[in-house]
């Protein structure tokens, strides 16, 4: 019987050690994660020069909190691309459709921002509904989408969807990006401005 419970005891030790061990491990992922939760919001980081990010949200310097959304865009850069103009002036574009409720939701932003710079004669802008082929943005009701726009939502956009944003050819976005988030319509226009203060520098 002596045998026996001395056969036992090293085994006992061996799995007690590991279930200690497992314990220790686990106590201290957990403080670790605490810790790393606590911390994340105290971290800035700086952002253009103008702007800091606190967790989740950017809140710039001067107090305007879009000037962190315009400075950390949403869109892609498409690398090396020279800037599409028309009569020397960056082409700027969206393309949507009259069902989509992303398109209808995004439509007055992108509207009023392409507006403002066609008016300052800074940029061409066209934002076409793709089912109707009708440029919102004239005041004749087109029928057909321009072939060479239809392209170049093609190039960008291969699957197809809307909202599609070709800015000048060289950034550009499918869908939006402040509609879930409280920037909202005002996160949108300050992503335009920015971007078509860039291409038109």
């Amino acid at each position: 019987m002596t045998e026996e419970k001395n056969g036992l005891q090293p085994k006992k030790g061996f799995v007690l050690g590991i279930v200690i061990g497992i314990a220790v491990v686990g106590i201290l992922s957990l403080i670790g994660a605490f810790v790393l939760i606590a911390t994340s919001g105290e971290a800035d980081i700086t952002v253009a020069g103008e702007s800091v990010v606190q967790g989740s949200n950017i809140v710039a310097k001067n107090n305007d909190p879009l000037a962190g959304v315009a400075a950390a865009s949403s869109f892609q850069e498409k690398v090396d691309a020279q800037i599409c103009k028309e009569d020397g002036k960056p082409v700027v574009y969206l393309f949507s459709t009259t069902g989509c409720p992303h398109c209808k939701w995004v439509k007055p932003a992108f509207d009023e921002i392409a507006d403002k710079y066609v008016k300052e004669g800074k940029i061409v802008a066209y934002h076409w509904e793709l089912d109707t082929g009708d440029d919102t943005l004239t005041s004749t009701v087109e029928t057909a989408t321009d072939p060479n726009h239809e392209a170049i939502y093609t190039q960008f956009n291969p699957e197809g969807t809307v909202p599609t944003f070709v800015f000048g050819c060289k950034y550009y976005r499918i869908g939006t990006a402040h509609e879930q988030d409280s920037f909202g319509l005002d996160g949108e226009k300050a992503e335009f401005e920015a971007l078509i203060q860039e291409l038109i520098k």
